[in-house]
Formats: C-alpha cells, structure tokens, sequence
C-alpha cells in the first residue's frame, strides 16, 4: 500500500480527535483528549517523514503529562520548549517547513498553563494555522483538512463557552 495512503488513514484517525478536542470545555479534558490525539498523530507524521511533526507530539505528551499532575512554571515551560528545539535541530531535514510545529507546540507550551479555557483554545487556533502549512508539505491532506475544522470546531468551543458565561450571568442577576 503506497505509503501516503497509510499515513494519511493514521493521520485521519488522530484527525477525528483533534476536531472533537476542540469541543471539550474542561482544561484537564482537553490535554487527556491532546496526548492521545497527538499519539496518533505523531505516527502519522512519521510515516510520511514529517520528524519534527512526530518530535513535537511526543515531547508535547510529556508536556501535557506534567502539566496534568503539577503546574507547569517557567524553567519547565522552557525545558519542553528547548528539548523540541534541540531534537529538532538534529533531525529536522525539510528546513523551514520543520520548525512549523516547534513554534506552534512552543507557543502552546507556553500558555499551556493559563487558566483561561478560552486563551488555550485561541493558541489552539493559532498553532492549527501553521499545521496546515506543514501538513500540506507531507503530503497529509487528511490532517490539513481536519486542522482547518479543528479552527471552525476551537471557535465553537470558544462561543460555548462564552455563552455558558453569560447565561450565568443573567442567572445570577435574575437572582438577586
């Protein structure tokens, strides 16, 4: 079986997580949902030689993993971020293209922390928007396709979430 086929029936299993991922409210949801998504999706990237793709799902699983028990301070949110720099360094050998992912796991590991469901689904968003670039590189149509309902399905969470907020608030002054 040709070898972008392939990749691309394991990108699409990890894409159907990632879209519903953008549906989850709860922080703790999101980052159980993101390790097995990444999982997934990380193998994806490696059968149709997207290394760096599979480095940063891998050091994001750790990442979300420690981020899951403790909280994650800055001298680790700068340790998670060196290591896929470093590994990336090595291995990446597309270029540009290949530091895609590092910066947007990056830019999500450093907001990873936020208390705001809403401003980790806005670096969601913004992270989705430069998997598409590199997805569209290798090859991973599935994963390029579900980046984009990725976005459309982060947004709706974001207005879910803004709408159980203000019906809360209309509860609440109702109330008095």
């Amino acid at each position: 079986m040709n070898i972008i086929v392939i990749g691309n029936i394991v990108a699409f299993i990890g894409a159907i997580l990632m879209v519903l991922v953008g549906f989850i409210k709860t922080k703790r949801n999101i980052l159980i949902a993101q390790n097995i998504q990444f999982l997934i999706m990380g193998l994806g990237n490696l059968i149709l030689g997207g290394v760096s793709g599979f480095i940063v799902n891998i050091v994001g699983i750790l990442r979300n993993i420690i981020c899951l028990r403790w909280n994650l301070n800055v001298p680790l949110k700068i340790f998670f971020i060196a290591l896929q720099v470093i590994i990336n360094w090595r291995f990446n050998t597309v270029g540009l293209i290949g530091w895609l992912p590092v910066v947007a796991t990056g830019l999500f590991t450093w907001y990873v922390d936020s208390n705001s469901e809403i401003v980790i689904k806005t670096v969601c968003i913004i992270s989705e928007c430069m998997w598409i670039f590199y997805d569209f590189h290798f090859h991973n149509y599935v994963s390029v396709s579900f980046d984009v309902m990725t976005i459309v399905s982060t947004f709706v969470g974001i207005w879910m979430i803004l709408r159980d907020r203000k019906n809360a608030k209309e509860a609440a002054g109702e109330a008095i």
